[in-house]
């Protein structure tokens, strides 16, 4: 007995999302195969299918030797991720943002611009540099132009396919603390003009951005200070004071919340009220509890902190002296993602729905590098 195309579908659609290499196996089989996973309607419903939550596939971080020199490590067999070739000559560029799908960098030196690219597609965007005078430190962040003003659920308003226009955000410390922003929008093709300032005590973090309730924050150096920034009002507060060692994360009640590791558990920061005080919950017990028994009690193991998370989940990224570990807080499982060679920086993670798609021929030729 044949099965149907809609049967086979079905069993597709029951495939981890966690591990892409699945899927473009399977593309490799027979042409009904490939032509089922490489139809894009096919993408729309496998997203639909696991709750439009999608998985880990890696993660940038930003390296300081001659220049900040970003790296992407891969967190499944199959990886959709091939660095342009405008940043791969570029010999000095930095990576600031992964939302929705795709990766906002800035090239630096000799020629400096913004670079927005989708790594399912290889599509990217070469943007000007809004000019600050006497700019002295920069963030950026870019997103989805639908979520813009979904404050309840910036992440479900669309599917992030990469054809949806977006919005990048680049924030700009000048020599004097002020403060301001600019935001480009795909659809016009423009930059607005500057924000209303804002004054700080210090110059911006390199910690990613992050969006909660209908806003970006960026974090100041020192600890002192959160800059947040008003999509729809288009300007700038000052909210929220944290600590140096704390992680921006987004609450069930989708505020702004805080995450750290302190004497080997995790805690989360919430507010009651949007103008009452910090609430500490503990959200983990011994940390080292949590880790697979290989990592345990390595030396140093007290060396402990989180250094990112997969915005809009449970999952956390801490920097242990054994490695760096993806933490699911919900369901406490804990899994390695890298190791000690390389000195982390905050992480930027990438998250994505990966079917092979119109890229099946590279990611099989990965697939047999990998020994698959």
């Amino acid at each position: 007995m044949e099965l149907t195309e809609e049967l086979i579908e079905e069993i597709f659609f029951r495939v981890p999302p966690d591990e892409p290499a699945y899927l473009v196996r399977a593309a490799l089989v027979c042409k009904s195969w490939r032509r089922i996973l490489c139809d894009r309607g096919f993408l729309r419903r496998y997203r639909v299918f696991h709750s439009r939550t999608p998985p880990l596939l890696g993660y940038l971080h930003n390296l300081y030797f001659q220049g900040p020199i970003p790296r992407f490590v891969r967190t499944s067999a199959a990886s959709p991720f091939t660095t342009p070739p405008s940043l791969v000559h570029n010999k000095s560029w930095r990576a600031l943002d992964c939302r929705h799908g795709r990766v906002l960098a800035r090239t630096l030196k000799h020629d400096d611009r913004l670079v927005v690219w989708d790594p399912m597609t290889g599509d990217q965007k070469h943007l000007s540099v809004p000019a600050y005078p006497n700019g002295q430190s920069y963030n950026g962040a870019v997103l989805c132009a639908a979520a813009v003003s979904k404050d309840d659920d910036p992440d479900g308003c669309c599917d992030h396919l990469g054809c949806c226009p977006f919005v990048v955000v680049f924030i700009v410390a000048d020599a004097d603390r002020t403060v301001r922003a600019s935001v480009y929008s795909s659809e016009t093709n423009a930059w607005s003009a500057p924000s209303p300032c804002v004054h700080v005590d210090h110059l911006f973090d390199d910690r990613p951005s992050l969006l909660a309730g209908g806003a970006l924050h960026f974090a100041i150096v020192g600890g002192k200070t959160i800059v947040k920034y008003n999509l729809v009002g288009h300007r700038l507060l000052l909210p929220a004071d944290f600590a140096l060692d704390m992680v921006m994360t987004r609450t069930k009640d989708g505020g702004l919340g805080f995450v750290a590791v302190v004497g080997g558990c995790v805690y989360l920061w919430t507010r009651t009220q949007p103008t009452g005080g910090w609430v500490q919950h503990k959200a983990t017990e011994d940390l080292d509890a949590l880790l697979p028994k290989r990592y345990r009690r390595r030396p140093n193991y007290l060396w402990r902190e989180v250094i990112g998370l997969m915005e809009g989940t449970d999952t956390i990224f801490i920097n242990t002296a054994a490695g760096i570990f993806a933490l699911d807080l919900k369901s406490r499982q804990a899994r390695i993602v890298g190791d000690t060679d390389e000195t982390y920086n905050p992480i930027l993670p990438y998250v994505s729905f990966y079917t092979p798609g119109r890229r099946i021929y590279e990611y099989s030729v990965l697939l047999i590098r990998c020994k698959w």
